[in-house]
């Protein structure tokens, strides 16, 4: 949380209550109050989102399509981002009210998935980042982040998936594993060994995959929390699909990784039911008094 500056000189503390309230600057809460009203006008109501994180059904996931492009619309599904992209250049503190208020709705993370944008902004070329970027900060297009499998979890070192360059294009075989897929995807974010000649780290590649190309089969199995969907890919993808050379992977993944995990959207979401919570727990202290 973002706490409006207070005077540095010593004050006579010892006189003073404690003061555990979060005091906003006037902007803050102008922005705020705008902000509600178009979110009350605009969101979704009387969803059917399923408690157990399984995947959306198709009319489901259609209006909260809707209400992602309004968000983009509007620059705020990467909200702290340039206007130039597709952003809407908020400050930190007015993103931080953004992010509270739209935890308020419990919606499931709607702009989630997004680690890749920041790798794609250093590692694309100008041409990839046009055609990627620009979309899905307008809310048109879902992007998986494909680098965990079954045999190996989370050890990107040894990932097994398979590049393999043919002419204009590369084959790419292997499973991946991804969690919380509740939307369909446009894009796969992937992983994969390059060359089975180098050695680990200095093998692998990123590349940007059409989730629509034929050869591309996901399947869902249910957790005990959410789902977990299954990539399976035998897919013949663009040359220019791979983000980089074909052997900066590691480095690529490492940027990815760098973002913060789980998605701003989400941990509004979640921040939003641990105060519903501490809410209803100071009623019933009172109830007791």
């Amino acid at each position: 949380m973002l706490l409006e500056v207070l005077p540095s000189e010593q004050a006579k503390t010892e006189d003073m209550p404690m003061d555990f309230e979060i005091h906003y600057t006037k902007e803050q809460q102008l922005f705020r109050t705008n902000l509600r009203t178009w979110l009350d006008d605009n969101s979704p109501k009387d969803l059917d989102i399923p408690s157990d994180g399984s995947p959306l059904d198709r009319e489901t996931q259609d209006r909260l399509k809707e209400f992602r492009c309004k968000l983009g619309a509007q620059g705020l599904l990467v909200p702290s981002w340039p206007k130039e992209w597709g952003g809407a250049d908020l400050s930190p503190a007015l993103e931080e009210v953004f992010m509270e208020e739209f935890g308020r709705l419990h919606l499931p993370a709607i702009g989630n998935n997004q680690r890749w944008l920041p790798a794609m902004m250093v590692w694309g070329t100008p041409e990839q980042k046009q055609r990627y970027v620009p979309p899905t900060l307008r809310g048109e297009t879902i992007t998986w982040q494909l680098f965990a499998e079954a045999e190996t979890g989370n050890d990107l070192a040894a990932t097994k998936t398979q590049a393999i360059r043919d002419g204009d294009h590369w084959l790419i075989r292997g499973q991946k594993d991804f969690i919380t897929g509740r939307f369909d995807p446009d894009y796969l974010w992937t992983l994969a060994i390059t060359d089975v000649t180098r050695p680990p780290r200095l093998n692998l590649g990123v590349f940007m995959i059409d989730a629509h190309l034929p050869g591309i089969t996901i399947k869902t199995q249910s957790l005990v929390m959410g789902s977990e969907r299954h990539v399976f890919l035998d897919v013949r993808v663009p040359v220019d699909s791979l983000v980089g050379d074909p052997f900066q992977g590691w480095e690529i993944a490492q940027t990815t990784m760098a973002t913060e995990r789980g998605g701003r959207m989400a941990r509004s979401s979640e921040e939003a039911t641990i105060e519903s919570l501490h809410q209803y727990l100071r009623e019933q202290g009172k109830s007791h008094l």
